[in-house]
């Protein structure tokens, strides 16, 4: 990994300084692609765009933060779990690009706990809730957004809708990722699944 140089962001509530490093360069080379969008990788550390100011505890959004006047501060710390629904639930009904950032998120963290079981997967009310919420925010004349749909779609049991969309990105995504999904929908298999940069679909399948 390879770090750019140290700079200093004020956060927008209280303006106090936040430490923060980019990460120019990773080696991604064992990283595990899920459909979900989650990439696991054991040398690529997580860069959230939404964290907590170190200060006021308040959310901020790293890539829109100003620099700071001084070089004197703390830290930002990663958002919990509680902390995105709160923020989810904050949006209302606005659609925007931090609202499905944070709703695809904890899309990613509800499906952490499936990730290597073998059950299907049984959604909360509030989880399914926020997979529907994801659905209606989608861009659909976005591939990689009709992708999400498509995935959203198949874990919430809606194989149907799901097909339906898979059709507009035949020749727009690697064949054997389309072949795979395809399976899984006439399979009627919700589970999340690992596709690896080899492009061979992964046996890890959730529960």
């Amino acid at each position: 990994m390879r770090y750019g140089p140290e700079r200093w962001l004020a956060c927008h509530h209280c303006s106090g300084a936040l430490r923060f490093r980019a990460l120019l360069q990773v080696d991604a080379r064992l990283a595990q692609l899920w459909s979900d969008g989650y990439v696991d990788s054991p040398s690529v550390p997580e860069q959230p765009l939404v964290v907590a100011c170190g200060h006021c505890q308040g959310a901020v959004w790293l890539p829109e933060l100003a620099d700071a006047p001084c070089c004197d501060g703390v830290d930002y710390r990663a958002l919990t779990e509680e902390e995105l629904w709160t923020l989810a639930e904050a949006f209302g009904e606005a659609p925007s690009e931090h609202q499905l950032h944070v709703r695809l998120r904890l899309w990613q963290l509800a499906n952490h706990r499936h990730r290597r079981g073998e059950s299907q997967v049984i959604w909360s009310d509030r989880e399914r809730h926020n997979l529907e919420k994801i659905l209606s925010l989608l861009d659909l004349s976005c591939t990689t957004e009709v992708m999400t749909a498509v995935e959203v779609s198949r874990q919430l049991g809606m194989f149907n809708q799901a097909l339906g969309l898979l059709v507009r990105l035949e020749g727009e995504l690697p064949a054997a990722l389309v072949t795979e999904v395809e399976q899984r929908l006439k399979d009627r298999d919700s589970r999340v699944f690992c596709f690896r940069a080899n492009g061979e679909a992964g046996h890890e399948r959730s529960g």
